[in-house]
């Protein structure tokens, strides 16, 4: 009988709680929040791979994660953000990286004033 033994570690650390977070240019005087859609709960990350003890591409980089959560969530800006500095190792290869947790809207949404037509 063969048995077979897994070392895994592990942490997630909550770096910050922001009520609005952007890395794009947001006109916020558009933003009347109660009345642009958002993407609720949109996550995205940006890390890299670890294999015995050598990192695997570049290091990992906050404004990346959180332009790939606004992306995916096809916005500008993020209301309810969470970052989290996550990593991971098991015996030969590792994870390390940022996520992103929020709430993503777009400032030229419909919702959003049109300044052009100067709307209140």
């Amino acid at each position: 009988m063969a048995m077979t033994f897994c070392f895994l570690l592990g942490c997630a650390t909550r770096q910050g709680d922001f009520t609005l977070i952007s890395t794009k240019n947001v006109e916020i005087s558009r933003v009347d929040l109660k009345k642009i859609d958002f993407h609720r709960n949109v996550k995205a990350g940006n890390g890299r791979l670890w294999f015995l003890f050598i990192p695997l591409g570049k290091t990992p980089d906050l404004k990346e994660a959180c332009d790939r959560c606004l992306e995916k969530g096809n916005g500008d800006f993020m209301t309810s953000a969470v970052i989290y500095r996550k990593f991971w190792h098991a015996i030969i290869i590792g994870w390390e990286g940022w996520v992103v947790k929020g709430d993503v809207g777009d400032s030229l949404s419909r919702g959003a004033h049109d300044l052009s037509k100067g709307d209140d």
